[in-house]
């Protein structure tokens, strides 16, 4: 059985409706003839480690970030396709991310960052301080996007750089948004690739993203905040830079 996941902005509210996404793109992978039904889970499953989950010779579909995808899985992994969510100031396919303080604040003092692997959290913090926007004293790894807007909040952190699609999901459903305030947002880069393992038809999986993205009814897409597909290219991704990790 291959494995399947959407991880990325998976939550409660959301897991339904990524489920019925996952359904119209496992019908068009079978009717492409690139995988047989016994082969394709029913449902997606939340990995118990990315990791270990995306480098899984029997993926057949997961989303990456991208800073993964060109530091570590470049040449373990292959480019499938990349979602649409519309973001404010972003072409198609493109993400940015927020950068948060608490009310009346500035990005200075300690960054919240949810991993310094993260295009969203780390890389797009380092071009924010690169550019003079902001200063960094020091660096507090949260694990998540959820938990360095909770430590901003909390005043554990000054500032945050917030995944664009995440922020909006958590100013729908998470209370920890309506304390932190948005302060600017960054340079667009391409947004979180799809990935399947060496050895799969990426070509007729795309295919089948891409169908299943414009078949969604208007409940599900509003749900996701998803407007479609759009083929960008691994080497795009390839082709950014891959930033210092923090001083000790």
């Amino acid at each position: 059985m291959f494995q399947a996941a959407l991880p990325m902005y998976l939550r409660p509210e959301t897991e339904p409706a990524l489920n019925l996404f996952w359904g119209i793109i496992r019908d068009g992978i079978v009717a492409r003839g690139a995988a047989l039904p016994k082969d394709l889970p029913e449902a997606l499953a939340a990995p118990e480690a990315l990791w270990a989950h995306w480098l899984a010779p029997d993926l057949i579909l997961s989303q990456a970030c991208s800073l993964p995808f060109r530091a570590q899985l470049r040449d373990k992994v292959v480019y499938v396709i990349t979602l649409d969510y519309g973001l404010p100031g972003c072409p198609e396919g493109y993400y940015n991310s927020v950068v948060v303080t608490r009310p009346g604040g500035v990005p200075e003092g300690v960054l919240a960052c949810n991993a310094t692997n993260s295009q969203s959290g780390w890389a797009a913090a380092r071009e924010v301080i690169e550019a003079g926007r902001g200063l960094a004293g020091a660096v507090l790894a949260t694990g998540a996007h959820l938990a360095s807007l909770e430590a901003v909040a909390e005043g554990r952190a000054d500032w945050a750089c917030i995944d664009a699609q995440t922020w909006a999901l958590a100013q729908r459903w998470e209370p920890v948004a309506a304390r932190v305030e948005e302060r600017f947002r960054t340079a667009p880069t391409p947004g979180l690739p799809l990935i399947t393992a060496p050895g799969q038809n990426a070509t007729e999986i795309a295919s089948a993203v891409e169908e299943a993205a414009q078949l969604l009814d208007e409940t599900t897409r509003q749900t996701l905040g998803l407007k479609g597909a759009v083929r960008l290219t691994g080497q795009m991704y390839l082709d950014m830079p891959i930033p210092e990790a923090p001083a000790a």
